[in-house]
């Protein structure tokens, strides 16, 4: 992953100051000190702000111990970019790897990360996750999150990934209302993919001939704001349940689901559009896509032509 990238989503600091890298990464997630194993740092800190939670890329370009003392109730988490090792001060068992780490929220925790590869660090409010794990998983589920209870930590790999990848490959000049609104659903993605990685998978009885209903709501409903969170919230289930019924009656993801329903409506609105004053972005962002080039991809797999063929054969029927 790179170190620097032009987004109008991200901030970055270039330092060699072990100082300022440290304070510039704890502003956002926890309080921490940095030791310097070799002379010399050449570091870089980039931060993503979402509305109810944060994510840090920090490169230190040079080996470095981080300690960090407990969290208390907040729950921080880091994706390695490259090996990394880890070390608790309770005395559990230590690794270097490339997984994802809890730090401790009772216990110190002792980090040594790749310092040319970098990490991803994540920050969420207790309050504000045990709200979304009602959400995602309904009133009667209340998450524990000690590092020692995590049941899928890939999930936050995943999303910090996807999250890292969209947000680096947005084009400087996307419109300020498609930034937000992107931030809303990726500050929703992070947020489920942090409740269900102490989640234990499993299956939700649900009633058949639901699906009609869910897809009714989405197609009202698939603007630039909405995520499967929401969906969820407006058909009156669980974010577990919704995946079920749409994987059981649909055969795909509420992701997929939404992706295919904001598809059709882009290819309907370029077919009923005059071409002379409509524009193929102004159609995506509508339709609720935030990155024309993915939706140019997407369209193109989906429909067999390119959007801009679509809405120039209707000129000239």
């Amino acid at each position: 992953m790179r170190g620097s990238v032009d987004s109008p989503v991200w901030s970055w600091v270039h330092t060699r100051q072990r100082g300022t890298l440290r304070d510039e990464v704890a502003a956002y997630t926890t309080p921490h000190e940095v030791t310097p194993r070799t002379d010399g740092l050449d570091g870089t800190v980039g931060v993503l702000a979402l509305p109810e939670s944060r994510m840090v890329f920090v490169k230190y370009g040079g080996q470095v111990e981080v300690e960090a003392p407990p969290t208390g109730d907040r729950i921080v988490a880091t994706v390695p970019l490259g090996p990394m090792g880890v070390r608790y001060g309770d005395r559990r068992p230590g690794s270097r790897d490339t997984a994802t780490v809890v730090l401790g929220q009772e216990c110190s925790t002792l980090m040594d990360p790749d310092p040319l590869a970098g990490a991803l660090v994540v920050s969420s409010d207790p309050i504000r996750i045990a709200a979304h794990a009602t959400d995602v998983l309904g009133p009667e589920h209340v998450i524990d999150p000690d590092p020692q209870a995590l049941a899928a930590p890939r999930a936050i790999e995943r999303a910090c990934r996807q999250i890292w990848t969209v947000t680096t490959t947005l084009p400087a000049e996307t419109p300020a209302a498609v930034v937000a609104s992107l931030a809303h659903a990726l500050d929703d993605m992070l947020m489920s993919a942090l409740v269900l990685a102490w989640s234990p998978t499993r299956n939700v009885p649900t009633a058949r001939g639901r699906a009609a209903h869910i897809l009714d709501w989405v197609r009202c409903n698939h603007g630039l704001d909405v995520t499967t969170t929401d969906i969820a919230r407006g058909v009156g289930l669980s974010l577990r349940q919704l995946q079920q019924i749409v994987h059981d009656e649909l055969g795909m993801t509420p992701s997929q689901l939404l992706r295919d329903v904001r598809l059709m409506d882009a290819h309907h609105r370029l077919r009923a559009a005059e071409s002379r004053t409509t524009t193929v972005a102004a159609v995506a962002y509508d339709c609720g896509f935030t990155h024309l080039g993915r939706f140019s991809v997407q369209y193109r797999a989906r429909f067999g032509e390119k959007p801009s063929t679509t809405l120039l054969r209707e000129r000239f029927r």
